[in-house]
C-alpha cells in the first residue's frame, strides 16, 4: 500500500490530478450500469480509493446516493469539505479496499485513476475483488480503470506536468527513469514529487517512494477468474460512450474492466 504521508497534501493532490473530464467519465460509468447491469435497486455509487472523490461528488450532483471509500482520513476530510462547498451530500468510509463492509450494498462501484496499482500482490487483488462483490448488489457493476498495457514501461519517464488552480501551482513528477523495478514481484518503487506554490505560503516540496504494480490484461483476467466473485466481464479501451474495444489500435488509450456481480 502507498504511504499515507503523500495524501496529507490533499488540496495539492487534487490540483495535480484533477485535470480530467469527470462528467464525461461519469457518463461512461452510468452507461456501464445501464448497458451491463441487471440491478433495479436504488442508484447508489461507490468510489473506491476515492481520494478527493471527484467521481462520487459528480454522481451526488446527479441525485445518486454517493459514497467515497479511502484509507486516508485527510483525503476523506478534504472530499467532505469539497462536497459541502458544492452543496452535495457525500458519505465517506475510512477503510482498506481489500477488507470493508458498507452499511448497505451499492449498485455501481468504480476504482479509477489506476488506484488498483496500490495492490501489489495477487492475494491483495483477489481479496479486493471479493470485498467489492460482497458490497455490490446482485446484478450490480464494478468498473476498474487501468493504464493501457502498451504504456506500462519506463520509456516516457520521467513523467512531469504542472497544474494550476485559483492561484495555486503544483509541479508534479510521477516516476523516474531509475526507479527500481522488481521483475519477480512485478513491483515498481515509484518516486512521486510535488512542488507546491500557494499564494502567501512558502514553497513546499513533497517526495514519496511507494510500491505499485501495473497489471497486464491476461494476469488481471486470471485474478478475476480466481476470485470467482463476478458473473461476467467486459474489456474496453477508453471511457467513451460507446467505448472502443481494448485492443492495439490508436482508439484504445486505457484498459477499462467492467464486471457484473
Amino acid at each position: 500500500m502507498s504511504s499515507p504521508d503523500f495524501y496529507r497534501n490533499a488540496h495539492a493532490y487534487d490540483i495535480a490530478f484533477g485535470d480530467r473530464d469527470f462528467s464525461t467519465e461519469c457518463d461512461f460509468l452510468a452507461w456501464c450500469m445501464k448497458t451491463h447491469g441487471q440491478c433495479t435497486a436504488q442508484p447508489v455509487f461507490l468510489e473506491v480509493a476515492c481520494g478527493p472523490a471527484r467521481h462520487a461528488r459528480e454522481f451526488a450532483r446527479r441525485g445518486w446516493r454517493s459514497v467515497g471509500l479511502d484509507m486516508s482520513t485527510d483525503m476523506l476530510t478534504y472530499a467532505t469539505q469539497a462536497a459541502a462547498k458544492e452543496q452535495v451530500m457525500l458519505e465517506t468510509v475510512c477503510a482498506d479496499m481489500c477488507e470493508f463492509t458498507l452499511a448497505e450494498p451499492v449498485c455501481l462501484a468504480a476504482n479509477m485513476m489506476e488506484s488498483l496499482t496500490h495492490l501489489v500482490t495477487n492475494d491483495q487483488v483477489v481479496a479486493h475483488l471479493r470485498a467489492i462483490a460482497r458490497n455490490v448488489t446482485p446484478g450490480g457493476i464494478y468498473v476498474i480503470e487501468m493504464a493501457h498495457p502498451e504504456g506500462l514501461w519506463r520509456d516516457n519517464l520521467p513523467n512531469k506536468w504542472t497544474a494550476c488552480e485559483n492561484g495555486a501551482e503544483v509541479d508534479i513528477v510521477f516516476g523516474l527513469q531509475d526507479d527500481p523495478y522488481d521483475w519477480i514481484t512485478q513491483q515498481w518503487t515509484v518516486t512521486t514529487q510535488l512542488t507546491i506554490r500557494e499564494p502567501g505560503q512558502p514553497v513546499r516540496f513533497v517526495e514519496e517512494h511507494n510500491n505499485h504494480r501495473w497489471y497486464q490484461a491476461q494476469e488481471l483476467a486470471a485474478l478475476i477468474d480466481l476470485s470467482a466473485a463476478f458473473s461476467q466481464v467486459w474489456w474496453y479501451g477508453d471511457m467513451l460512450v460507446p467505448p472502443p474495444a481494448l485492443d492495439n489500435s490508436d482508439a484504445a488509450n486505457r484498459m477499462i474492466v467492467v464486471l457484473r456481480n
